[in-house]
């Protein structure tokens, strides 16, 4: 049986327009399992980013709670969730957000010094060998604007591996980049997930889905299906992605 690295209940997330009630999610019951790789799909507008960022602390909701280790994150104090988003998550994003006056080595390591649980030495090491991990050694010396969009996105997963996080959560990682270098990406996400790493990742990709052993998919803010699926082989992609297209078209995909 698998363990529950993070849970919702009854998650709601709505806004006011002109005084009208426009609900992003609505009920949502969920729960992420450690070691999974777990991708959320739906059309745009659906609501999937919205939940990855509520369930991450990143946005607030209206009624309901995220359960992590015991505590409920949607009554933490920004202060609270300022650590608990630093040491425990991690974050790889459509748009890099990285530092662009520091080298890729630096905003690897500025992250890691934050939690003051380890010594500058300490993180400086990990940081490394993530750089090493994710193939860009060689250019850690250069700022982001100096190296390719992949290299970039290389380096956001290997700052958000430097503490350790539980769970990292991807919004559409591979989105601002070319085909090639987008399945590098995925093959180094599958990587990590493979060494236990949990992921949580928004995509509207099918060839990105395919990474998953487990779909959600949302439409208007309901989680209306869910696709079980084995650890991703290179061997059955193409038989895997045809399955997938079929289950998404049934849902109006």
């Amino acid at each position: 049986m698998k363990n529950t690295v993070l849970k919702a209940e009854g998650l709601c997330k709505s806004f006011a327009t002109n005084g009208i009630q426009n609900h992003v999610l609505t009920n949502i019951n969920l729960e992420l399992y450690e070691g999974d790789f777990t991708v959320i799909m739906g059309s745009s507008g659906s609501g999937k980013s919205t939940l990855l960022y509520s369930l991450s602390g990143m946005d607030t909701v209206t009624n309901g709670s995220v359960i992590y280790k015991e505590q409920d994150v949607t009554k933490m104090k920004e202060n609270q969730l300022s650590k608990l988003r630093r040491t425990e998550f991690g974050f790889v994003f459509q748009q890099m957000n990285l530092v662009s006056n520091l080298t890729l080595f630096e905003n690897v390591v500025v992250p890691g010094y934050l939690p003051k649980v380890k010594s500058v030495r300490e993180v400086n090491d990990r940081g490394s060998m993530l750089l090493e991990k994710v193939g860009i050694t060689n250019q850690q010396k250069r700022l982001p604007s100096q190296v390719s969009g992949g290299e970039q996105q290389r380096a956001c997963i290997a700052r958000a591996l430097i503490n350790s996080p539980s769970v990292i959560f991807a919004d559409e990682p591979t989105g601002a980049l070319n085909k090639s270098t987008g399945r590098e990406v995925l093959d180094l996400l599958t990587q990590i997930n493979e060494e236990g790493q949990s992921i949580l990742m928004v995509t509207h990709d099918v060839k990105a889905a395919v990474r998953a052993n487990r779909i959600l998919y949302i439409e208007d803010g309901n989680i209306v299906g869910e696709m079980n699926l084995n650890k991703y082989n290179k061997e059955n992609k193409k038989a895997v992605e045809t399955q997938i297209t079929s289950w998404l078209l049934a849902r109006g995909w």
